[in-house]
């Protein structure tokens, strides 16, 4: 019987050592792909942070857009502004018409002025994100169809607040 065994240990002899490097390498190959699914989780994270910050910029600028832009100058317009981190664009929406209010008691003497804004902000890896919104300013009308910033001016309505 001690023949079987020694026998049964001669064919089996390094049989250990190829399965032992045949698990080595899945164990390998295992741990590359866990480290490059794991890097790109990281840019793919830090992208996403970036972008988020490029939105964050463009909001800003749409803010300093409706906060410091100079929407009682029509003939100034296209506006634009520019800085490191955003650009935004004032332009008048349909031309600078006037547009007819509401109906109400103050029917035909006031109008509105629409304004087009687009914003970008920008972030690092070239990220960039555009936000574009529309505002409008009420404004007395004139017999015009165009704005007129001494409308108010003529006026005798005491009713009027220009």
């Amino acid at each position: 019987m001690s023949t079987f065994i020694i026998s049964s240990h001669s064919k089996h002899r390094g049989a250990a050592l190829i399965v032992a490097l045949i698990l080595l390498v899945a164990l390998s190959l295992l741990a590359i792909s866990s480290m490059n699914t794991a890097t790109l989780d990281l840019i793919m994270a830090g992208n996403e942070q970036y972008r988020t910050r490029a939105l964050a910029n463009a909001e800003a600028g749409l803010a300093d857009a409706i906060k410091n832009g100079n929407f009682d100058a029509p003939e100034t317009f296209p506006f634009t502004k520019s800085n490191n981190l955003y650009s935004y664009t004032i332009d008048l929406a349909n031309s600078g018409k006037v547009e007819m209010t509401s109906l109400g008691n103050s029917e035909g003497t006031f109008g509105a002025v629409y304004y087009h804004i687009t914003s970008t902000g920008t972030a690092e890896r070239s990220s960039s994100a555009k936000v574009m919104q529309e505002i409008y300013e009420v404004v007395k009308r004139s017999n015009e169809l165009t704005y007129d910033e001494n409308a108010c001016s003529t006026t005798t309505n005491l009713d009027s607040t220009c």
